[in-house]
């Protein structure tokens, strides 16, 4: 086989392209390696990269053809300082961003809550409407950018009415955005904030219209990366975040939506951890137990909705804040595994995430430690490198067999039903208590915390910014509500109200309200109560709905 692209590599396509097929003593290499003779049992479960049912890869030569995407996540603050920080990310390198959003924002908590203006900025960017976005987004173009946007709740209306406002049709979208809202459950928000059902209603409501309006729009679902971190293990993580997929394809259909019209928008979003060979076994088991599910069970024939896009984040979880610069090699190896695994995108964590949020040093660092993988090491030469491996096989093989049995046990339960009863985080808590376990008992080392510790570590700087622009930005943000049309945001309020308590889709209402400057709060919370729910899950608020209309 040969190469596609090597020979026009130049310094500046660094980060996408692959430099070199041949290894560093000369020998060149193909760009993929099989059995000589395959087999029956060979083609039916492994196939060659590129082939259903994708255990080896989901593009013929893989990163020869297209590297995965090199990302660096960003956010803190308003969003004027989250867009500083983009420039300084995309100068290093980066060519893909990933945006994070402060726990508020996730929550659809607007930062004048009289409840928690102390936690505005703090863990990622404030973004509550439509004039975050733009502040955040000049000049930056919508429709050529790759941002991926870590943030559920509302962020594909809120950027559609961005989109309206700047004259943009919602079908030259680019980018991406996290609709697993039943993993926001999952993961510490629980029953009150982000009860199962309305989860999955807006979850379905989400993807229907995506998959109608923006194709170039992908939608990092089922978010898996918060669950394995929650607590799940790598089975664990599959078998979750197929119930979730499973679930959320039936309702669909029963719209209208077929797998074909919906799958190949969509990206698993996983975690590597830091058992290199137990992760590169998941990655090959998932796309394997995915190509099956959607075929036989979906009746998928695309070749885009049977081919498994991996959008993968090395593990925060895995970070210590002992001896934090051990965390690079950590995250380093993470990072190969994906590579090896044959994943879609590549965000590398920081090593002083566990510190605070990241500097702009170790993000560059984390950009740098993709791009050795990728030129110097040799990671990406050729597809499925580990593929035929005893090791490796059998892994997968057995990572495959106990997430099918989870899978078949959480579906018989029911997945909303195994949700509300907290039996699915009965099953993170049980993996978390037996991780404590060999961790106490020394039959689980990790380097610098149980043992080969140092009280005299060197601490790396810590992250700062000037906070002092997020009290202007609240100001800012309250006072532009007073601005506003009262009267038509009202209206669109009532519609996005009607429109959810007939059981229709509410993203075109909700994307009209949020034109009318309506707030993250303002709309989720008028989604909730029209499902039943609370509008401000903490009591503080009331729906200016009823404040309008206290009878």
């Amino acid at each position: 086989m040969t190469d596609t692209g090597a020979d026009d590599f130049t310094a500046d396509q660094a980060s996408v392209k692959l430099s070199r097929t041949a290894t560093w003593g000369g020998l060149e290499t193909e760009a993929s390696y099989g059995p000589a003779q395959p087999s029956d049992e060979y083609e039916s479960d492994l196939g060659d990269p590129g082939t259903f049912p994708y255990a080896r890869g989901a593009y013929p030569v893989m990163y020869r053809s297209r590297m995965w995407t090199l990302r660096n996540i960003v956010g803190y603050g308003t969003p004027a300082d989250t867009r500083d920080g983009i420039e300084k990310a995309r100068a290093a390198g980066s060519p893909g961003i990933d945006v994070v959003v402060d726990t508020l924002s996730q929550e659809a908590i607007d930062p004048d809550h009289p409840s928690f203006r102390f936690e505005v900025g703090m863990e990622g960017c404030t973004i509550a409407c439509v004039a975050d976005l733009e502040e955040l987004l000049k000049d930056i173009d919508v429709t050529e950018t790759d941002i991926a946007w870590h943030m559920t709740v509302l962020l594909y209306p809120m950027l559609a009415a961005y989109a309206r406002r700047q004259g943009i049709p919602l079908e030259k979208l680019q980018g991406s955005h996290m609709p697993d809202h039943l993993q926001l459950n999952l993961t510490g928000y629980g029953e009150r904030i982000m009860p199962a059902q309305l989860a999955q209603r807006a979850t379905v409501d989400c993807l229907d219209y995506v998959s109608r309006h923006s194709p170039r729009w992908a939608c990092g679902f089922p978010q898996a990366y918060n669950m394995r971190e929650r607590g799940l293990t790598p089975a664990g993580e599959i078998a979750v975040g197929m119930a979730i997929v499973n679930r959320t394809l039936s309702d669909l259909a029963e719209r209208g939506v077929s797998a074909d019209d919906v799958a190949p928008c969509l990206a698993w979003v996983s975690t590597s951890d830091i058992d290199l060979f137990e992760e590169v076994a998941k990655y090959r088991a998932l796309r394997r137990i995915w190509a099956r599910t959607l075929s036989a069970r979906f009746g998928a024939k695309d070749t885009r909705s049977l081919r498994l896009r991996i959008a993968c984040h090395t593990s925060g979880r895995s970070l210590t804040f002992q001896q934090p610069y051990n965390n690079v090699p950590r995250a380093t190896i993470q990072t190969l595994a994906a590579i090896l695994g044959g994943v879609q995108s590549v965000e590398t964590c920081t090593y002083d995430e566990p510190i605070s949020i990241p500097t702009h040093e170790a993000r560059e660092l984390a950009i740098r430690t993709q791009q050795i993988l990728a030129h110097e090491v040799g990671a990406a030469r050729t597809a499925d490198p580990l593929g035929g491996s005893w090791y490796v096989e059998e892994l997968t093989n057995r990572v495959e067999d106990e997430a099918l049995t989870l899978l078949d046990e959480i579906e018989q339960r029911g997945l909303l039903e195994a949700a509300e009863s907290g039996w699915l985080e009965s099953l993170m808590d049980e993996n978390n208590e037996r991780i404590e376990r060999e961790m106490a008992e020394h039959r689980r080392v990790v380097v610098g915390v149980n043992a080969f510790s140092n009280d005299n570590g060197s601490r790396p700087p810590r992250f700062t910014f000037d906070t002092k622009g997020i009290a202007g930005h609240i100001a800012s943000f309250t006072a532009r509500k007073e601005t506003r049309n009262v009267p038509a945001l009202h209206e669109a309020l009532r519609v996005i109200q009607d429109t959810a308590a007939r059981g229709e889709n509410c993203m075109d209402a909700m994307i009209d309200a949020f034109v009318l400057d309506a707030t993250s709060a303002e709309v989720w919370g008028t989604f909730r109560t029209a499902l039943g729910y609370a509008y401000d899950p903490f009591g503080v608020l009331t729906s200016p709905l009823e404040a309008r209309n206290p009878a």
